[in-house]
C-alpha cells in the first residue's frame, strides 16, 4: 500500500483562487501532522507561481532531477529539496515551458516511487494538463480539491470540470469543493448543487491575501487567528480526515481488518466498559449532577481514571492522539459526548440527532449532515439522562419525552423509544450567546429601516403585536428585538415555557412554566403564570409563545389596561394567526361564545407581524398586518408592509423587495401624544 497522499488542488479556470488555497492547504496539513508535507507545483502554462507564493522566487523541479535518476533515493531527496519558509519542502514541475517537454510518465513513475518512500502528504497546484503527464497526476491523485468560485460562471465552469475529472475515473466521493471569496449569501452552495461535499466556505477578503502575497508568505503563517486562516485550517483537517478513511478503506478491503475507525470505536468502548466497573457511573446514579462540588470532584477523579486507562490500553497511539481520547472519553462519561464540540461551534445553530449514526446541524440556514456518530443507543440514552437529571426531571418508558434546557439556555427535546422507533432522538435549539438588535437584523436583509421605524413607534405606542411564525422562522429573535424598544421606566413580566427572552432593560421580570415533578405534581403552566402577571403590577407582558388556554387570558390582560403587550404564535399567515389565536382562546374551557372571543381579538390586537423561513434559510418579516375591526364574522385586516419575493439566484438565494401597501394604520395619528414622529413617506408605494 502506498505510503503517500497525495491532494490535488485545481479549478474551473484561472482566477479562482485554486494557488492560493493550494499554498495554505499545504501549510495547514504540515500544522497539523507535523512533518512529512511536500507541496508540488504542476500548474500551467505558467509554472513556479506557487512556490513564489510560498516565498521561493526560485526553486527546484522535477525536470532537474533528470540527470540525477540514478542516484535519487529518500535521502538524497531531502538534501536536494528547498523548504520554503513555512518548512514545506517544495517542488516545481518544470520551471520553465521548455523543461516539459523532457517529462513522461516513465519520469513522473520514477520520482514519484522515491516521494511515496519520503513523505506523507503531497499537495499538488494542479492543473488538467493533456498527454502523459497529465494523465499520470491525475491517476496519482487520492483527493481533489475542487476551488469554485461562487458566481454562475464559476459554479458552470465548475460543472464542466467535475464532468472531465468523472471521464478521467476520478470519483465523485474523492472530490471536495472549496467555495471561495463567499459572502453570507454563497453559503448556502451544497453538494447538491454539483454533487461533491462542500469541505470549506473561506471568506471573501481581497485585501487581505493581496496582503499576504506581497509578504511571499502564506495567510495561515502571517495571520493563524484570522478568519480565512481557520477556513484552511478547516480545509486541512477535512482532507486529513478523508486521506485517513481512504486508506483504511484500502486496508479494509486488501486484508478485511477492521478500519482504524472501528478499531477506535472498539477501543473506547473497552475503556468506557473499565471505567464504568472501576468508577461508580452506572446507568442511573447521576446524583453529582445536582451539587457543583461534586460534579467537579467527579471530573478530577474520572480524568485521573481515564488517563491511566488510555495509557494501558492506547500503547500504539500518539501522545497528541491519547490527550485527545482522554477528552473524547471525558464528553462521553460525564458530558454529551459527541455533542460537546457541536455546541461550541459558534457556527452551528440547531443540532438534530436522529439516530445514533445520523446527526445534522444548521449553519446560516442551512441543514447538513454531519460527521458526527455516537457509540451506541445506550450512551445516547445516557446523554439525555444527564441533560434532564439536573433540572429534576426523568425520561423512561413511563415518560419517553421530555422539554428541557442545557446550562446555557440551549433549548432540547428528547424522544426515546418505544415513541422514537430507531432509537433515542434529540433536537438542540442553541441559545444565542450574542444578542441581536435591528441593526443586526437590518443586516441580515429580515426588515429595513423603515419597517424598524414602524415597528419602534408601534410598541412605545403600546399597540399590542402578534408576532406569527413557522417553526425556526426566528419569532423569538424578533420578539426580543421589539421588547427591547419598551422603555426603560416600565415594568415588564416576560413569561416562557423555556427561558429565551433577553430583554437589555432593568426593570424586568422573567418567568418560567414548570413541568410536572417525577411524582406528576407540581405543574406550574403558561396560563397560571399569566394570570399571576396581573397581580404584578405589569406596564407590559411579554410572552414567549401562546399554546393553550393563556391566549384567552392573554386577550383579556390587553383588553384591562395591560396595552403594549407581546406575544408570539405558531401561524402561516396574519389571517391565520387570527384564526389560530381564536381556537387557542377556545381552548381556555369556558364555554365562551366564537363571537364574543372574535370581540376580544379584534379589539385587542392591533398588530400582526408575520415572520417566514424561506427556502434559502433567510428569516425576513414578509407582512406587517393591521387588524382594523371585523365584518360579520371575518376579521378586517390591512398590510402596511409585505415582502415580494421575485426569484432565486443562481446560488438559490431569494431575491425580493420590502414594499409598503400605502395604508397608513389608524394609531399612527396618536403617535404625536408619545412624542414620535413617523413620516409618511415610509407607507407610500415605493420599493424599500
Amino acid at each position: 500500500m502506498r505510503r503517500l497522499k497525495v491532494i490535488g488542488v485545481t479549478s474551473g479556470s484561472g482566477g479562482a483562487g485554486k494557488t492560493f488555497v493550494a499554498t495554505n492547504l499545504a501549510v495547514g496539513i504540515l500544522h497539523q501532522v507535523r512533518g512529512g508535507v511536500l507541496f508540488l507545483d504542476a500548474s500551467a502554462p505558467c509554472p513556479g507561481d506557487g512556490c513564489l507564493k510560498m516565498g521561493l522566487p526560485r526553486n527546484k523541479s522535477v525536470s532537474d532531477l533528470l540527470p540525477l535518476l540514478d542516484r535519487l533515493t529518500p535521502e538524497f531527496l531531502a538534501s536536494y529539496l528547498m523548504s520554503a519558509p513555512s518548512g514545506v519542502p517544495c517542488l516545481s514541475l518544470v520551471n520553465d515551458v521548455v523543461q516539459g517537454n523532457a517529462l513522461n510518465r516513465k519520469v513522473l513513475e520514477q520520482v514519484f516511487r522515491v516521494l511515496d518512500q519520503a513523505f506523507d502528504y503531497l499537495v499538488m497546484d494542479l492543473s488538467l494538463l493533456t498527454g502523459d503527464v497529465g494523465a499520470f497526476l491525475i491517476d496519482r491523485t487520492d483527493q481533489v480539491c475542487l476551488v469554485v468560485d461562487p458566481t454562475p460562471a464559476g459554479l458552470q465552469r465548475a460543472g464542466h470540470l467535475l464532468g472531465l475529472l468523472r471521464t478521467a475515473q476520478v470519483p465523485i466521493a474523492a472530490t471536495g469543493l472549496c467555495v471561495n471569496r463567499t459572502t453570507e449569501s454563497h453559503t448556502g452552495l451544497s453538494a447538491a448543487q454539483l454533487g461533491p461535499q462542500v469541505l470549506a466556505y473561506l471568506a471573501d477578503q481581497p485585501e487581505t491575501v493581496r496582503w499576504a502575497e506581497t509578504k511571499g508568505h502564506t495567510l495561515l503563517e502571517l495571520r493563524p487567528d484570522d478568519e480565512l486562516s481557520a477556513g484552511f485550517a478547516d480545509l486541512s483537517r477535512a482532507f486529513i480526515q478523508r486521506a485517513f478513511r481512504h486508506r483504511a478503506e484500502q486496508a479494509r478491503e486488501s486484508s478485511g481488518e477492521a478500519t482504524p475507525a472501528e478499531a477506535r470505536r472498539d477501543l473506547k468502548l473497552r475503556i468506557l466498559r473499565r471505567l464504568i466497573e472501576e468508577i461508580d457511573l452506572r446507568k442511573g446514579d447521576l446524583g453529582y449532577l445536582h451539587d457543583p462540588v461534586k460534579r467537579q470532584e467527579m471530573h478530577v477523579r474520572v480524568e485521573g481514571k481515564l488517563v491511566a486507562l488510555v495509557q494501558e490500553e492506547a500503547t500504539e497511539v500518539s501522545r497528541q492522539d491519547r490527550r485527545q481520547l482522554v477528552k473524547e472519553l471525558m464528553d462521553e462519561a460525564l458530558g454529551l459526548g459527541p455533542l460537546e464540540d457541536l455546541l461550541e461551534d459558534p457556527t452551528v445553530t440547531e443540532i438534530m440527532v436522529n439516530r445514533i449514526d445520523q446527526v445534522y446541524v444548521e449553519r446560516k440556514g442551512h441543514l447538513t449532515l454531519s460527521n458526527v456518530s455516537f457509540l451506541s443507543n445506550d450512551q445516547l440514552r445516557g446523554i439525555i439522562e444527564r441533560i434532564v437529571a439536573p433540572l429534576g426531571r426523568r425520561i423512561d418508558e413511563k415518560v419517553p419525552m421530555v422539554d428541557a434546557r442545557l446550562r446555557d439556555g440551549s433549548r432540547v427535546n428528547a424522544i426515546i423509544p418505544p415513541l422514537a422507533l430507531k432509537g433515542p432522538a434529540i433536537t438542540i435549539r442553541k441559545f444565542s450567546k450574542k444578542l441581536l438588535g435591528i441593526p443586526d437584523l437590518i443586516g441580515f436583509g429580515s426588515m429595513t429601516e423603515q419597517i424598524a421605524t414602524f415597528l419602534g413607534a408601534a410598541v412605545h405606542a403600546r399597540q399590542n403585536i402578534v408576532i406569527s411564525g413557522g417553526t425556526g422562522s426566528g419569532k423569538t429573535t424578533l420578539l426580543n428585538v421589539l421588547s427591547s424598544f419598551i422603555p426603560d421606566d416600565e415594568r415588564i413580566v416576560t413569561i416562557e415555557d423555556a427561558a429565551e427572552l433577553q430583554l437589555p432593560q432593568e426593570h424586568v421580570v422573567s418567568l418560567e412554566s414548570r413541568p410536572p415533578n417525577i411524582e406528576g405534581e407540581g405543574a406550574i403552566t403558561i396560563r397560571d403564570l399569566v394570570r399571576n402577571s396581573l397581580r404584578m403590577r405589569p406596564d407590559r407582558i411579554v410572552v414567549g409563545e401562546c399554546r393553550g388556554g393563556e391566549a384567552l387570558d392573554m386577550l383579556q390582560a390587553m383588553n384591562t389596561g395591560h396595552d403594549g403587550s407581546l406575544t408570539t404564535l405558531h401561524a402561516n399567515t396574519p389571517v391565520d394567526a387570527l384564526s389560530r389565536l381564536e381556537t387557542l382562546a377556545l381552548m381556555a374551557g369556558l364555554d365562551l361564545p366564537a363571537r364574543a372571543i372574535r370581540d376580544q381579538i379584534a379589539s385587542a390586537v392591533q398588530l400582526v407581524v408575520q415572520q417566514s423561513r424561506l427556502q434559502d434559510g433567510s428569516r425576513r418579516i414578509t407582512y406587517v398586518t393591521e387588524i382594523c375591526g371585523q365584518e360579520g364574522t371575518d376579521f378586517v385586516t390591512r398590510d402596511v408592509f409585505r415582502f415580494e419575493q421575485t426569484g432565486l439566484t443562481p446560488d438559490g438565494k431569494v431575491i425580493g423587495q420590502f414594499r409598503p401597501t400605502g395604508h397608513v394604520p389608524e394609531f399612527v395619528k396618536s403617535l404625536p401624544n408619545f412624542g414620535i414622529q413617523v413620516p409618511e413617506e415610509i407607507f407610500l408605494h415605493q420599493t424599500l
